[in-house]
């Protein structure tokens, strides 16, 4: 996960990379039997950020929105955990591969409301 979040950092602008990392998180999580389910229930409990998945994917989304500060893209007052709890509970209501395009569009709004302004 973290070396797909490096590439994408590469080749695209740390806004699209975001979005992007987000959308191959949910793939990977949906190929995982309880993954989704676990941070469904991390996300309803209030409790998004233990573990070692929860770690790894703050450690990533952190990576990605430094980036994207320091490129002036992104606002620079964004935890990863809240965006990663935000992020679970997008997966959710549109975790399932069949809601790809639900997920695409509810990432849309997220990624534009960490933009700076």
């Amino acid at each position: 996960m973290r070396e797909d979040a490096r590439t994408l950092l590469a080749t695209e602008p740390p806004a699209q990379a975001l979005h992007a990392w987000m959308l191959r998180f949910a793939d990977w999580a949906g190929e995982r039997r309880g993954i989704c389910e676990a941070l469904v229930a991390m996300s309803a409990s209030g409790r998004f950020g233990t573990g070692p998945v929860c770690d790894e994917v703050q450690q990533i989304l952190a990576m990605v929105l430094e980036a994207g500060a320091a490129a002036g893209e992104l606002r620079s007052d964004i935890d990863p955990v809240a965006v990663g709890g935000i992020l679970a509970g997008l997966l959710s209501v549109a975790g399932a591969p069949e809601q790809r395009p639900q997920l695409n569009r509810m990432l849309d709004v997220v990624v534009d409301g960490l933009r700076l302004r």
